[in-house]
C-alpha cells in the first residue's frame, strides 16, 4: 500500500473516532443547558464523518486501486496528490474550528476562516478529479 494511501486511510480512521467523540459530548451538552454548544457542533459532526472519513477514506482508496495513470506516473501527478491531502485536512481543520465559533460568535474572523475552509476544500476536490479523470479508462 502507498504511503500517500496510508497518510489518508489513518487521517480518515482519526476523522472518524473524532466524530464520534463530537457527537458523544453533542449528546451530554443539553444536560448542562449548552444546547447552543450541542448545535453549533453539528456541523463539525457532519464534516468529520462525511469529509473526513467517507471522503477521504474514498481518496485513500482510489489512488491506491485505480487503474494506473502511466508506467511512469502510475498515480497521476504525485505534487498535486500530496496538495490535494494538506488543502483537504487543513480545509476541513479550518472548518472544524471555524463553523462552530462562527455560528457561536459571528464575527468575520470566524466567518473568513469557514470561507477559507471551503476554497481549501473545493481545491482539494478539483485537484482529486483532476487526478483521477484520466485512470477512469474503459477497456
Amino acid at each position: 500500500m502507498p504511503p500517500l494511501t496510508r497518510w489518508f486511510i489513518k487521517t480518515a480512521f482519526v476523522s472518524l473516532i473524532v466524530a464520534f467523540v463530537v457527537r458523544a459530548v453533542m449528546a451530554v451538552l443539553p444536560f448542562w443547558q449548552l444546547q447552543a454548544i450541542a448545535g453549533a457542533l453539528a456541523p463539525v459532526f457532519l464534516h468529520l464523518f462525511m469529509w473526513g472519513w467517507v471522503t477521504q477514506l474514498i481518496f485513500g482508496v482510489v489512488y491506491w486501486m485505480f487503474p494506473k495513470a502511466s508506467k511512469d506516473n502510475p498515480h497521476g501527478h504525485e505534487g498535486l496528490w500530496l496538495a490535494t491531502f494538506w488543502l483537504f485536512n487543513v480545509g476541513l481543520l479550518f472548518r472544524v474550528v471555524g463553523e462552530p465559533l462562527h455560528l457561536l460568535r459571528p464575527e468575520a474572523l470566524w466567518a473568513w476562516l469557514t470561507v477559507l475552509a471551503a476554497i481549501f476544500q473545493w481545491l482539494a476536490a478539483m485537484g482529486f478529479v483532476f487526478n483521477t479523470w484520466g485512470r477512469v479508462k474503459g477497456r
